[in-house]
């Protein structure tokens, strides 16, 4: 099994470009897939520097309707036309992201599907991908560990109201199908905390071991720097973690820099960083 982190905010090549979203290219089983598009087109640049084929893409999984995960959609779909898009029906709900004094509506996700609903795979809260990989809920029942950002919104019953996280998706992947062997767990976002999506994962596949977990962790503010949530809240997170029994865990995106360094102080090389044009291997 291999992943490429295909687009990141930061990368150790200045021949990539980077933005402040996630794409992730894997191959499994002889088959490929992308999980998330980044924030624009960007990742088609990317991929034909990294030797990447977009147009040999089986499916698409969108993890959550947010700009920086849904942007690349349409440079997918140009490249595919027959390609299979996984995502919550809840994404097809309105999302807004607070910039400034203003609501962004991130409504990227919507246009495509009324377009060409026909290349859309909808579904509630789980579903299965392929043999070995599966597109899963949080039924993880703890809401302190969900993400604190109070600029994301949403509209429910004709009011804009926090967002509720529920149009959130994250992947179990077996590498070669073997699920005696273990799952990657792929949580791009985690808004629903990601103790929680392992958890959930125990529950789910309960003699698999959990090879490692790929994700951002959404405590990164406005910049890189900055923090969306209290520091208790990133502490909270390490200290269950590390009551959960995981192989490394990578992280990217909308963990930032200091949020980082925080977690890295109690997990140390337990916990990595995922740069644009890196790859891991299972």
């Amino acid at each position: 099994m291999r992943i490429v982190a295909l687009i990141e905010n930061t990368s150790a090549s200045e021949k990539l470009k980077v933005e402040h979203g996630i794409s992730l290219y894997v191959e499994n089983a002889g088959i490929r897939y992308l999980i998330d598009t980044g924030a624009s087109d960007k990742i088609s640049f990317n991929a034909k520097r990294l030797g990447i084929d977009i147009s040999g893409i089986s499916a698409v999984m969108i993890s959550h309707n947010n700009y920086a995960h849904t942007g690349g959609l349409d440079e997918v779909y140009k490249n595919n036309k027959d390609i299979r898009i996984y995502a919550k029906k809840a994404c097809l709900g309105s999302y807004y992201m607070k910039q400034s004094l203003v609501r962004v509506h991130m409504n990227k996700f919507g246009y495509l599907h009324e377009e060409h609903p026909e290349n859309f795979v909808l579904y509630n809260s789980f579903q299965q991908i392929d043999s070995g990989f599966f597109a899963m809920s949080n039924e993880h029942p703890d809401s302190s560990f969900f993400c604190e950002d109070k600029n994301l919104y949403m509209k429910k019953d004709g009011k804009i109201v926090h967002d509720d996280f529920g149009h959130e998706s994250f992947y179990v992947i077996f590498p070669e199908n073997n699920r005696q062997a273990g799952a990657v767990v792929v949580a791009p976002c985690a808004l629903c905390g990601i103790t929680n999506i392992l958890r959930t994962v125990r529950k789910r596949f309960p003699g698999s071991p959990i090879l490692s977990v790929i994700g951002g962790f959404h405590i990164m503010g406005s910049t890189t720097k900055k923090l969306s949530c209290t520091i208790d809240h990133v502490e909270k997170t390490v200290n269950e973690l590390m009551t959960i029994e995981t192989g490394t865990i990578y992280t990217f995106h909308c963990t930032g820099i200091t949020g980082y360094g925080i977690m890295k102080q109690n997990l140390g090389d337990r916990l990595q960083y995922l740069q644009t044009g890196e790859e891991l291997a299972f």
